[in-house]
């Protein structure tokens, strides 16, 4: 199974609300983590996107399910501007499970 969204059909071309980006991923996306083979992220008519949709959606995705997870994830028809805001995201969720597993190492 793949799961496919469209970011503008859910939420139109300025992707801004994080409180709203949080529950979507914790109500249509978290649930099929385990079992979907690729999740597919597509922005197109997304023209911009603030960090706290982003975090929200892609860094607590990584934070959530673990790394392991970047190996679903694909990301299409990204403008520039988006692109730097996914990879800031990706990289902030990739930073929190290194710092867990890091206390968890440490008995933290």
């Amino acid at each position: 199974m793949n799961l496919s969204i469209t970011l503008s059909d859910e939420f139109g071309s300025f992707c801004a609300d994080g409180e709203r980006a949080a529950r979507f991923r914790f109500e249509r996306i978290d649930p099929y983590v385990e079992t979907a083979e690729q999740i597919h992220f597509d922005f197109a008519g997304v023209r911009n996107m603030s960090s706290s949709f982003c975090n929200a959606m892609l860094a607590n995705l990584i934070s959530q399910h673990g790394s392991s997870v970047l190996q679903k994830v694909r990301f299409a028809n990204c403008r520039p501007n988006v692109r730097v805001m996914i990879e800031s995201a990706l990289e902030l969720g990739m930073l929190r499970v290194a710092e867990h597993d890091a206390q968890t190492a440490h008995g933290g």
